[in-house]
C-alpha cells in the first residue's frame, strides 16, 4: 500500500510539473506572437495553444499527446515559436521514454515526422530544413529509449535484489532451524542415554535400600558420577553455539562399558578397523550406539541386546537386535527418526523392523560421508 501511495503522489507530482512547464512555454508562445506574429490572424494562437499545451500531458499520455501536439505543425507559419524545439524535444523524449507498445510509439514518430516535413514545405524554411525536423523528432525518441530500457534493467535488477534478499533470509531461517534441531538432536542423545543410566540406577538404589541399605552406596554413586558426565556432555552439545565450537565424539567401547555397569545388558561387536578420524560418520556411528543402549535399557529392561559396528573401506554399519516390542519414544521425532535422519543426510541408509521376534535397527553410513 504504500509503494501505490508512492507512486500516486509522484504521478500528482509529475503531472503538475508538466502542467506548470506547459503554462510556462505557451505564454512565451503567445507573448512571441503579440510581439512577432508567426502567422496571419489567430492561426498563430491556434498554433501555440494546440502545440504547447499536450506538453501537460507528455508522460501521462505520451502517445495522445504527442499525436494532438505534432497536427499542428500542419498550420502553415511565417516563423516559429522561440522555444519551438525545447517543446519537440520535450514532447518526444516523454514519448519514447513512457509511450508502450513500442508499435504506438514508431507509428506516433511517423506521423510526426511526416507533419513535420509537410509544416516546413508550407512554411518559409528551405526544404532542407525539413531534415532537421525530422531528426528533432527522431533522435528525443531514441534516447528516450535507451532510457526506457535502462530504466526497466534497473527495475528487474531491483526485483531481482529484492528476491535475492529474501531468499537470503529463507536460507538463514532454515540454516537457524536446522542448526536447531541438530542441537536438539545432540541434546536428545546425551540425555536421554544418561537420564536412563540414572533411572537403572535408582532403581537398583530403591531395591537395595529396601534389602540391604549399605549396598545402595554403589548404585549412588554411578548416579552421582553418571549427573557430573551428563552435565559435562550438555556443555560440550552446547559449546557448538560457539563459531568454532564441537561437542566432540565418545568412543563406543567407553559407551558400551558404561551401559553394562549401569545395568544395561548387551553385547557389543566391532568387526573391522574404525576410521580413525572425527568425521560426521564416526559421530553418527557414535549416536547410533547410543541411542540404541538407550532403547536396550529403557524398553527391553532384562533382555541382551546386541549390537554389532562392521566398518569397511566403503561404508559402516551399526546393527542392534533385541527382543522387546518396537520402541515408542517418549521425546516425539527424536529417537528412531534422529537416527534415520543422521543416517539419510550422510548419503546412507535406515531400517527399523521386527524380524523373527526381535526389534531390529540396521544403520549404514556410506564412506563418502568422510
Amino acid at each position: 500500500m504504500d509503494s501505490a501511495l508512492d507512486r500516486t503522489l509522484t504521478r500528482a507530482g509529475t503531472n503538475r510539473l508538466d502542467a506548470a512547464l506547459a503554462v510556462v512555454l505557451v505564454l512565451a508562445g503567445l507573448a512571441q506572437t503579440l510581439v512577432s506574429p508567426i502567422t496571419d490572424g489567430a492561426l498563430g494562437i491556434v498554433y501555440v495553444l494546440g502545440s504547447l499545451l499536450p506538453l501537460a500531458w507528455r508522460r501521462t499520455r505520451p502517445v495522445e499527446s504527442a499525436l494532438a501536439s505534432s497536427a499542428f505543425w500542419l498550420i502553415p507559419l511565417d516563423g516559429y515559436p522561440l522555444f519551438g524545439f525545447v517543446a519537440v524535444i520535450l514532447q518526444f523524449y516523454a514519448l519514447g521514454c513512457y509511450a508502450s507498445p513500442r508499435w504506438a510509439v514508431v507509428l506516433t514518430a511517423a506521423w510526426a515526422s511526416a507533419a513535420s516535413v509537410v509544416g516546413t514545405l508550407l512554411g518559409p524554411e528551405p526544404p532542407v530544413s525539413s531534415v532537421g525536423g525530422v531528426l528533432a523528432v527522431v533522435a528525443p525518441v531514441l534516447v528516450g529509449q535507451v532510457v526506457a530500457r535502462l530504466r526497466d534493467q534497473n527495475a528487474r535488477l531491483a526485483r531481482l535484489t529484492d528476491e535475492l534478499r529474501d531468499e537470503r533470509r529463507r536460507a538463514e531461517e532454515s540454516a537457524v532451524g536446522a542448526e536447531r534441531a541438530r542441537i536438539a538432536q545432540e541434546l536428545h542423545d546425551v540425555v536421554g542415554h544418561e537420564v536412563t543410566l540414572i533411572a537403572i540406577q535408582a532403581e537398583a538404589a530403591q531395591a537395595a535400600l529396601r534389602l540391604d541399605p549399605s549396598r545402595a552406596a554403589a548404585p549412588v554413586e554411578t548416579i552421582r558420577q553418571t549427573a557430573h558426565r551428563t552435565l559435562t556432555e550438555i556443555r560440550g552439545v552446547l559449546g557448538v553455539l560457539s563459531p568454532d565450537g564441537d561437542a566432540g565424539h565418545e568412543d563406543i567401547r567407553e559407551l558400551s562399558r558404561r551401559a553394562a555397569a549401569a545395568g544395561i545388558a548387551h553385547t557389543l561387536t566391532v568387526v573391522g578397523e574404525p576410521w580413525n578420524d572425527q568425521s560426521p560418520a564416526t559421530a553418527a556411528v557414535e549416536r547410533v550406539v547410543r541411542e540404541c543402549l538407550t532403547n536396550a535399557g529403557r524398553h527391553a529392561a532384562g533382555n541382551e541386546a546386541a549390537l554389532t559396528v562392521t566398518w569397511t573401506g566403503d561404508e559402516v554399519t551399526v546393527e542392534s537386535a533385541n527382543a522387546a516390542a518396537a520402541p515408542t519414544d517418549p521425546l516425539p521425532g527424536r529417537g528412531l527418526t534422529g537416527m534415520r535422519h543422521r543416517a539419510e543426510l550422510l548419503g546412507g541408509s535406515f531400517e527399523a523392523r521386527v524380524r523373527d521376534g526381535r526389534f531390529v535397527v540396521r544403520v549404514v553410513v556410506p564412506d563418502g560421508a568422510r
